[in-house]
């Protein structure tokens, strides 16, 4: 597998080769400790089939106490489990186990974020492992120098964690340690923060080891979603920025069940608004996926889930069945969207769209711009108002693309002017992405059709 680096324009992320990557996320959270070595491979063919192409997992604690094992009976340090002594013992220890979902994930041309520890792991007086900036390094050191020979490894900092003072030596330790233990084999390295923040907010913008940034729009909301409200100061930095953990399919709105559950076309819509608000990929996340429950979800070790399952209507038929979700199974449309046109020049371009926030009211639509093309979303299918000639070209060809099926459908071509398109169909689930392109392109239809001048 190819590393990964920054583009050039420093808002993007690029292979080795200099070929755009669309960073495709799962929350996978607790992959390494609950799940058996069929059920990875399972789970990553599935999710490699969907083009998911990174998927985020804690390596120490994860939602469990320091003393828990994984499937196969292997605790990651050894008892009495108050300092990091490695469990690395005996015949197929924890790490082994690491290193053979790590070997799974390169088959499937997957990369694993990895988040060296999760949330309570740091705090005091929880956190009797790290008590300042040494042990950090030296477990950050450990980890390097065991799996950072590998090139599908991308470092993840933090964890759904408030940042408190105390704390910055413990990322700067863990940040320190890794990069002296992969030496010249580097990786990407970035930050998870906590809901409803991002890494600007919580770690701040002076790290040079972060190389992008990451925000949690999360899962706690009024009555609108405005993952991109996140961004403006991550783009500030000038470097590449995320939402590392949007909204999950399934999980309730507000962590109230007797409101609304997120549903696939949530999902999508949360996902193309933060695309076309200039992020460099997007996070999925299913509660039931990312703790990897089994039926009937009683092994979770969270009281609030456990306790109201029932009210909040979640799959019970476990991981294996929610794993084929409506949101995980469309948002590889997005990809291959976001693919399908020049990947580096694409900029945030709201002042596309002509709707009123009346219009909008129901579905707020976004936009982006490239060179010569542009992408508007309406997520409910309310017909779309833009002013085309902000695009510099000779004449624009329109077609709609479906975020359902991923299929595009040639409309008309139009002199650059301010013009209405309206979708084939409207209402809830039915998201529609209008497609400009001007320039010069080989499209089979010229000279078919006439150009529209109305």
């Amino acid at each position: 597998m190819q590393k990964l680096k920054i583009h050039e324009n420093g808002k993007y992320i690029q292979y080795e080769d200099g070929t755009p990557f669309f960073y495709q996320g799962d929350t996978s959270w607790d992959m390494f400790q609950h799940l058996t070595k069929d059920e990875v491979e399972l789970y990553m063919s599935v999710r490699a089939e969907q083009k998911f192409n990174v998927l985020q997992c804690i390596l120490l604690g994860g939602t469990e106490p320091y003393d828990y094992t994984n499937k196969y009976g292997r605790h990651p340090i050894k008892p009495p489990f108050d300092k990091l002594d490695y469990d690395t013992d005996g015949e197929y220890s924890y790490w082994d186990h690491v290193d053979f979902c790590l070997d799974c994930a390169e088959k499937y041309g997957i990369y694993i974020a990895v988040l060296p520890m999760w949330n309570g792991k740091y705090n005091e007086p929880d956190n009797t492992l790290f008590t300042g900036y040494q042990p950090a390094y030296d477990y950050g050191k450990w980890l390097a120098e065991r799996i950072g020979h590998r090139n599908n490894i991308i470092w993840m900092l933090g964890g759904d964690v408030e940042v408190k003072p105390y704390m910055h030596e413990i990322f700067d330790g863990l940040a320190a340690g890794i990069k002296a233990g992969e030496g010249d084999n580097t990786h990407l390295m970035t930050f998870h923060p906590r809901g409803a923040s991002n890494t600007v907010r919580e770690l701040g913008c002076d790290k040079e080891y972060l190389d992008f940034l990451c925000s949690q729009s999360g899962h706690t909301v009024d009555w609108s979603y405005e993952p991109e409200d996140l961004f403006p100061e991550m783009a500030e930095t000038g470097k590449p920025f995320l939402d590392a953990e949007a909204h999950y399919e399934d999980h309730v709105a507000n962590w109230a069940y007797e409101f609304k559950r997120w549903d696939g076309a949530d999902i999508r819509e949360g996902a193309y608004r933060s695309i076309f608000a200039g992020a460099s990929g997007q996070t999925y996340g299913n509660p039931i996926v990312a703790f990897f429950l089994y039926e009937p979800l009683t092994q979770y070790r969270c009281p609030y889930y456990i306790g109201n399952v029932a009210k909040m209507g979640y799959d019970n038929k476990g991981w294996h069945h929610a794993l084929r979700h409506e949101g995980a199974d469309t948002l590889k449309y997005l990809q291959k969207l976001r693919l399908s046109r020049p990947y580096f020049d694409l900029t945030p371009a709201p002042e596309l769209v002509l709707n009123s926030e009346d219009d909008m009211l129901f579905g707020k639509m976004s936009a982006a711009m490239g060179k010569d093309y542009a992408f508007i979303y309406s997520p409910h299918g309310r017909e779309i108002k833009v002013d085309g000639s902000l695009i510099k070209t000779q004449f624009l060809r329109a077609s709609w693309y479906n975020p359902r099926t991923g299929e595009e459908k040639l409309i008309c071509y139009l002199k650059p002017r301010k013009a209405v398109f309206v979708p084939e169909t409207r209402g809830k689930g039915q998201d529609w992405v209008l497609i400009l392109d001007g320039g010069k392109r080989d499209w089979t239809e010229v000279g078919q059709l006439k150009v529209e001048d109305r």
